[in-house]
């Protein structure tokens, strides 16, 4: 039985051999360096290999991590184009909340420029009962005052004119 262990871990370090140097074949032939990278970079190297030994990732391609790249870089576009779009509604919006506010000022002026002038019921029904009053002691005026019948008209202007001239 520990002999089997033995052998399944033999085989096991080999793999892990093999897939080392096929790593290091692939970041040469991508002229890369592990010195090239700083402490932050390696230790996201690192933690990337943890996940590809914890997933059983063993083919390391980088085309993978440049659509992984271009996907980022794609959505980082579009969010700021989104940004700038929500920055140019949110001024449209700005905008008209100040026209509507401009415009609520010039009613409430109106507003208070029409209450001042406003007269109150009781006083409008006071001067409508005495025009109402008037209107009947003219009328009845009228009734009361009999024209003769041979009124002339046209002597009276004439009359009226002849004392404007003097």
């Amino acid at each position: 039985m520990i002999f089997l262990d033995n052998l399944k871990i033999q085989e096991e370090i080999k793999a892990l051999k093999e897939l080392g140097q096929h790593l290091e074949q692939q970041m040469q032939l991508a002229s890369v360096e592990l010195g090239d990278f700083s402490d932050d970079d390696l230790g996201l190297l690192d933690k990337c290999a943890h996940l590809y030994a914890h997933l059983h990732i063993h083919d390391f391609n980088l085309n993978y991590l440049r659509d992984f790249y271009f996907a980022r870089k794609k959505e980082r576009i579009e969010n700021q184009q989104i940004k700038v779009q929500q920055k140019i509604e949110l001024q449209k919006v700005k905008d008209a909340i100040d026209e509507a506010a401009k415009e609520v000022a010039v009613l409430e002026r109106f507003k208070s420029e029409a209450e001042k002038r406003l007269i109150p019921e009781s006083i409008f029904q006071q001067k409508h009962n005495q025009q109402q009053a008037t209107k009947q002691g003219l009328l009845e005026r009228q009734k009361a005052w009999k024209t003769p019948k041979e009124f002339n008209m046209d002597a009276l202007i004439d009359k009226v004119e002849s004392l404007e001239r003097r």
